[in-house]
């Protein structure tokens, strides 16, 4: 309990780690997003301010051009035209002027300039004054005479053009500033960048090497005790199973064991309309402490438990007639449990032989029909149990008769067939050959193809019954075999007797085995595209291993089995269990996909049926 309640800190205190580590990383993030919107936002400011600073030089220059238009014709229609041109440009120019200094809505600028460029200003402030003023007193003049002289407008258009140079210095001036703090901002987030691109690195080195690394620590170690937890579960699964069969038999002993029943007992008294007059203990918890009307009246109450009216009335004849009445009567205690009694209603008489009363005596024998109940159920399930493994057999070994005679009709007709057939016809050349070293070369032909026929025929008898395990026992012939296997199939199949095993078995043990072997390395030539396959013996004083591994493709075995309960495939490995059980011994398959499969069958040496013990 203590281990698991640092368990659980322990994962709180790392599930609060990457809590905050992530927070610092998404606060980073933010921080980060935050700055560079703000700067991009400031960014396109400065492209605003820059571009309107730009148009001032442009303004200017574009007054003193049509200043010098005006004073150049003495046309009064082409000098109203210039007027009316410089009047929009100088309007334009006072506004963006004044915008940039004081801000301007509709020209998206709020005037926040620096200590710098507000000096700048102000010394190109006068320039700025005498263009405007110069400007206006030109439009004045050329409002309040048209036909002016031009003479009178040159002092005010070289005014203009004097203060125009240096207000051109000037903006170029604000203008270069304006670039100049824009460019700083810009370094500036850089700088930011970089520090809140350190600070994420940190977090993440500081998540690596604190939390990752032991948490990818903590992860092999609870792998490696949920494996060792599932090998212990397999132990005692086991167990529990023989346990399980015990518990089995336990309970079928006891349900043949004669339960002791109650005595009869008098359980109450009734007149003879079956009014109670007196209650026992034991039937009054049967009763209850209920009011019901239907419990103070023995024949009510056999109504209220679910007999029928006319069963009722004809037990009261009977005792009314002075004959006592056996039953058995099924009633339901207050807690709403079943009850079993044996009931005899015996009625008694007075002097002057008319009944009195009558004597409700029973005895309770609830436990022996639950007893009997469970008994039935559980030998129902075993049935249900045997006739379905039964089912399972039936179907293996008519499944296995088949597919044996398959094989044997491949053997014949594939191998011992086409042999005989070309045997026939060498003979019969023989008789027709004239030449005799042509006719002797024939005849060994002949005699070689007779060899291989009789070893083909040798090959199939060992395969349905080897002789020779009876002979020598399992680990020579299963050595043989896998030498054969390997020979006639393109795989490389390996025997290895680990631990030098040489006990003879009991013969259907024995057989049963080889048969499980063979079963489990011709499924692997055929279906695991494996290029090696591993027979492997190890043994202990009571007990034998035999491992069948490949390291072929594998399969999903449990999706398998799922497969196999639905259309019935897989009958082969299903034979090779029941096999296994029926030496007394455990099979268990592992595979995975890509990770070949492997077969272990372990079983007692001397023959005892561990699940028994």
């Amino acid at each position: 309990m203590q281990k698991q309640r640092e368990r659980k800190h322990g994962f709180e205190r790392l599930g609060m780690m990457y809590a905050l580590a992530l927070s610092g990383i998404a606060a980073a993030i933010i921080i980060s997003q935050i700055f560079v919107q703000r700067y991009i936002g400031r960014q396109e400011y400065d492209s605003r301010i820059v571009n309107l600073a730009g148009r001032q030089r442009m303004l200017s220059q574009k007054i003193s051009k049509i200043a010098l238009q005006i004073g150049a014709t003495e046309n009064t229609g082409q000098r109203q035209v210039y007027a009316n041109e410089l009047e929009k440009a100088l309007d334009l120019w006072t506004q963006s002027y004044h915008g940039l200094l004081e801000g301007d809505k509709s020209l998206g600028v709020i005037g926040n300039n620096s200590v710098t460029v507000d000096s700048m200003y102000q010394a190109i402030t006068p320039d700025y004054k005498a263009i405007v003023n110069n400007s206006q007193d030109i439009l004045r003049l050329i409002s309040q005479h048209p036909a002016i002289d031009s003479t009178r407008l040159q002092p005010h258009i070289k005014q203009i053009l004097t203060h125009e140079s240096a207000f051109l210095t000037g903006m170029d001036t604000i203008v270069f500033q304006y670039d100049h703090e824009a460019r700083e901002r810009v370094i500036q987030l850089e700088i930011i960048e970089l520090g809140l691109l350190g600070l994420s690195l940190s977090i993440i080195f500081f998540e690596l090497f604190f939390i990752f690394r032991p948490t990818a620590r903590r992860i092999k170690k609870t792998i490696g005790e949920l494996l060792r937890s599932e090998k212990l579960a397999n132990d005692m699964s086991r167990e529990i199973g023989a346990l399980y069969s015990s518990l089995e038999r336990s309970y079928q002993e006891l349900a043949k064991v004669d339960v002791k029943e109650d005595l009869p007992k008098v359980f109450a008294k009734t007149k003879p309309s079956g009014m109670f007059t007196y209650i026992s203990d034991d039937f009054l918890e049967i009763l209850g402490d209920t009011q019901e009307a239907s419990h103070s009246n023995i024949f009510a109450w056999l109504e209220y438990e679910g007999y029928p009216y006319d069963q009722v009335q004809n037990i009261h004849q009977i005792v009314m007639q002075g004959e006592p009445w056996y039953g058995e009567v099924k009633g339901t205690s207050e807690e709403g449990d079943f009850i079993w009694l044996d009931m005899t209603i015996v009625p008694t008489f007075n002097r002057k032989q008319q009944i009195e009363s009558l004597n409700i005596i029973c005895s309770d024998k609830t436990e022996r029909k639950e007893a009997e109940a469970r008994s039935h159920e559980i030998i129902k399930d075993k049935i249900e149990s045997e006739l379905k493994e039964q089912r399972v057999r039936s179907i293996l070994i008519l499944e296995g008769q088949e597919e044996e005679r398959r094989r044997i009709s491949r053997d014949i007709h594939d191998g011992i067939g086409q042999q005989l057939t070309a045997l026939k016809f060498t003979i019969e050349n023989i008789n027709l050959e004239p030449n005799m070293p042509t006719r002797e070369e024939k005849v060994r032909e002949a005699q070689k193809m007779l060899n291989q026929v009789i070893r083909e025929v040798r090959r199939v008898s060992f395969n349905l019954n080897p002789s020779a395990l009876s002979d020598y026992g399992l680990v020579p012939v299963t050595r043989r075999f896998c030498a054969e296997a390997s020979r006639l199939s393109d795989k490389t199949v390996i025997f290895e007797n680990k631990t030098g095993f040489l006990n003879r078995m009991d013969k259907s043990v024995e057989t049963n085995l080889y048969r499980i072997i063979q079963e489990a390395v011709n499924n692997a030539i055929k279906y695991s595209k494996s290029d090696e396959i591993r027979v492997e013996f190890s043994h202990k004083a009571h007990y034998l291993n035999v491992d069948i591994i490949d390291n072929g493709v594998g399969f999903d075995f449990q999706n398998y089995r799922k497969r196999e309960s639905k259309d019935g495939t897989g009958l082969g490995i299903l034979n090779m269990q029941e096999r296994t059980y029926y030496i007394n011994g455990t099979f268990e398959l592992s595979s995975e996909p890509g990770k070949g499969t492997r077969i272990n069958i372990h079983l007692p040496i001397n023959g005892r049926d561990k699940r028994n013990h």
